[in-house]
């Protein structure tokens, strides 16, 4: 089994595990700064991420969730399945920006540095003064 088919495996597995109650969703740190997520009902932005994970389309606000993800985990002690939501936005950012099949339905970054950037960003644990000063 290739790893594209293993993470495609296992990211199904996670999403039929997933209840979509949109926990995880209320705990990311990065709702606010997404286009139309802190707007959207929460159990719907988790369902379009799961969606994804089986193979199936997500909304445009799911992709924008899945897109704003810095990976801070806030999502994994939310989650009441004790699910690693984490690993699951990374599986649906990997499909989502077309690295398991497909075209990509999210932009693929060019500037190798921005992933870091944004993780040291997302570990400093801003206050929100800080994080209109520097996001």
């Amino acid at each position: 089994m290739s790893l594209a088919a293993r993470i495609a495996t296992e990211g199904a597995r996670m999403a039929e595990a997933c209840t979509a109650c949109g926990a995880c969703v209320q705990a990311c740190p990065m709702t606010s700064f997404a286009t139309g997520i802190a707007e959207a009902d929460p159990t719907e932005v988790a369902a379009g991420m799961r969606a994804l994970l089986r193979g199936a389309e997500a909304s445009r606000v799911s992709l924008a969730w899945i897109g704003a993800c810095t990976r801070s985990a806030a999502c994994n002690s939310a989650c009441p399945e004790k699910l690693d939501v984490a690993l699951m936005m990374r599986f649906a950012s990997m499909r989502a920006r077309g690295a398991l099949d497909g075209v990509p339905l999210l932009p693929v970054k060019t500037d190798s540095g921005w992933s870091a950037r944004v993780k040291g960003f997302a570990r400093l644990g801003l206050t929100e003064q800080e994080q209109a000063e520097w996001l």
